[in-house]
């Protein structure tokens, strides 16, 4: 697996960032996308894993799930708990919470999949499985390799993007390795003068390929969504996963 400075780039930089990135606007729109495609309905418990600061989780809390918000990273569940929605809170590596049949749905929202090596991730998604009720549904948010490939190709294999907050400044030029199907980012940070750099991997996956590590994770049928919930294409920006145990 390529380099992955977890506490560094899901840090306060990250929170500084992409709080400009993530409006409200923008979350309600994809918690509604969770809601439709998933058809939750009022008392669902539903995993939301990893959480993150608890934006979708607590927007599903709004419309009447009982949400169990899952992550490792005591800052951005500092952050979540401060919101007065009912969620019930865990701090716990994905890698290693587990749950037998509990859940109506399991969330993965974000580019939050992909992180570990092929065995680990496999081992996540076998785990998600065992957390579902026979007939529940996992969707997962993920890169669309064919867009994310066309944009690298374009930029002439290293791509950079540019986000300001005010006079602070977050860089990301991402490469990828076709021998591992990941992309790999160096993430520069600017913010009150100081300059931070640090990098991060994700695996991506065709949806053929995707398709088949779900189905061997215990998963009966499984849907491509865009970001908008419209039929998966080569030019969809982001490819929604939804599967059923």
């Amino acid at each position: 697996m390529s380099r992955f400075d977890f506490d560094e780039v899901f840090g306060d930089d990250y929170l500084h960032f992409y709080d400009v990135l993530l409006t409200d606007e923008r979350t309600d729109q994809e918690a509604e996308l969770v809601m439709r495609l998933l058809h939750l309905d009022k008392g669902d418990r539903v995993l939301d894993i990893p959480c993150g600061h608890g934006r979708i989780a607590r927007r599903l809390a709004r419309a009447g799930c009982r949400v169990v918000g899952v992550d490792n990273n005591p800052r951005f569940l500092e952050v979540a708990m401060g919101h007065p929605e009912p969620v019930k809170y865990v701090q716990a590596d994905m890698q290693e919470f587990s749950a037998n049949a509990e859940f109506d749905a399991v969330v993965n929202w974000f580019t939050s999949f992909g992180y570990f090596d092929d065995a680990t991730d496999r081992a996540i998604l076998a785990g998600w499985r065992r957390a579902l009720k026979a007939g529940g549904k996992l969707i997962i948010d993920h890169q669309n390799p064919q867009r994310l490939l066309a944009v690298l190709a374009a930029a002439g294999g290293d791509a950079t993007i540019l986000t300001e907050r005010g006079d602070d400044l977050m860089i990301d030029r991402t490469t990828f390795d076709v021998a591992t199907a990941r992309s790999n980012t160096e993430r520069i940070t600017v913010r009150d003068g100081q300059v931070k750099r640090y990098h991060f991997s994700v695996r991506t996956f065709a949806f053929t390929e995707l398709h088949e590590w779900l189905l061997a994770a215990g998963f009966t049928s499984v849907s491509a969504y865009g970001n908008d919930g419209e039929p998966f294409t080569l030019t969809s920006r982001r490819m929604v996963v939804v599967a059923q145990a």
